[in-house]
């Protein structure tokens, strides 16, 4: 449904650099199961991500691709994985962010603990909404879901825009 509504805009806009990938990004390569959720389909996700999906669900099989053969090149990403993204930003290493920012939307306190821990073994930048875009210190400082806002990360030591 996404996949339809994002090529439909990019052929309206004349988007033709853009290339649309009808696939579910993960930490590897393979198939999964994916979930959609009927009433809400921007809380479909990967099965297992979310703990108690709720309302109608479809599910069907996905293709997924690693995050880290995606980003090569990328200087800024936005990452909203509905759960999943405890498993993406563990996969990563130091390199893959060496010249990309990204702003994450963190989905719960496991995923917000997992990838703080992960981001600071790799020695990266956290910055949180939550705490009106201050360096993340500790976990509290992380967002736990998206009514805490955006996580912003960066090899940079300050925002860029601040």
């Amino acid at each position: 449904t996404h996949y339809d509504l994002l090529t439909r805009n990019l052929r309206l806009n004349d988007a033709a650099r853009v290339t649309a990938l009808q696939m579910a990004v993960s930490s590897t390569d393979g198939q999964t199961e994916f979930v959609r959720v009927l009433g809400n389909t921007t809380g479909s996700h990967l099965a297992g991500s979310k703990a108690a999906p709720y309302g109608e669900l479809q599910r069907f099989p996905v293709k997924t691709v690693s995050f880290r053969s995606l980003v090569a090149g990328v200087d800024l990403l936005k990452l909203d994985a509905e759960g999943h993204e405890q498993q993406i930003i563990t996969s990563t290493l130091a390199e893959d962010w060496a010249h990309m920012d990204g702003l994450i939307s963190v989905h719960d306190k496991a995923n917000a603990y997992a990838v703080f821990e992960h981001l600071t073994d790799l020695k990266l930048h956290m910055f949180s909404q939550k705490i009106n875009w201050q360096r993340v210190a500790n976990r509290d400082d992380m967002p736990l879901s998206h009514h805490e806002g955006t996580l912003f990360v960066s090899h940079k030591s300050e925002m860029p825009w601040a």
